[in-house]
């Protein structure tokens, strides 16, 4: 979830900080700079904003399963939502790119709250390059996240993780190279289109592919 492009990356950099100055923190917060900065088991994770291919990946994939997952009635989507173990867990929580819950444990997107506080029925994580994506797994796992999705933006290379003991493990494609997301009822593979490499997202209840 970090630099764009390569330009971008030479002059965008990683902030952590052990004990954040609060005019700082404040500071994003009124310029609106804020959205995806994490707290690390008490240690602030300054996220600059996401290059635009990053972001049209995040907005193409939304669009196309917000509108799925109400049609049929199989939950509720989030932006921007912070994930955490319990109510206690401010000091410790990620900002995934959204989250899906099933229909069934809605009430756990709180009007109260920008939280879920507990494992949500699935995640997505665009990986850019130089980003924090594959050090947030162990943490996703410890709050019980069901299935993660992962794409890396560059190459539109796809992982579905699911959460079987307690570890997140990949699901095996099958045979014609498509991978199961149960939480959505969808399938994706990696594949290409005008030349570009794209992700194929096939709806399962639809019957229906797109090409992000």
């Amino acid at each position: 979830m970090f630099p764009g492009d390569r330009a971008a990356r030479m002059t965008t950099m990683k902030v952590v900080y052990v004990e954040a100055p609060e005019d700082l923190i404040e500071q994003r917060r009124r310029l609106g700079l804020d959205r995806m900065d994490e707290v690390w088991e008490g240690v602030y994770h300054m996220a600059p904003p996401p290059a635009g291919e990053h972001q049209e990946v995040v907005d193409e994939l939304f669009v196309i399963f917000r509108g799925y997952v109400g049609n049929h009635r199989l939950g509720r989507m989030r932006s921007v939502t912070g994930v955490r173990r319990g109510p206690g867990g401010k000091e410790n929580y990620r900002i995934p790119e959204w989250v899906f819950l099933r229909r069934e444990r809605e009430e756990l997107f709180r009007p109260d709250t920008g939280y879920v506080d507990e494992g949500p029925d699935v995640v997505l994580e665009v990986r850019s390059p130089g980003d924090e994506t594959d050090e947030k797994i162990p943490f996703y796992e410890a709050v019980g996240v069901r299935e993660l999705l992962l794409v890396d933006r560059d190459s539109r290379e796809v992982q579905v993780l699911r959460l079987v003991a307690a570890r997140l493990s990949p699901v095996s494609p099958n045979p014609d190279g498509w991978i199961y997301c149960e939480g959505l009822r969808a399938f994706f593979r990696r594949g290409e289109r005008d030349g570009r490499p794209r992700l194929l997202v096939r709806l399962e209840l639809d019957g229906t592919e797109h090409a992000v």
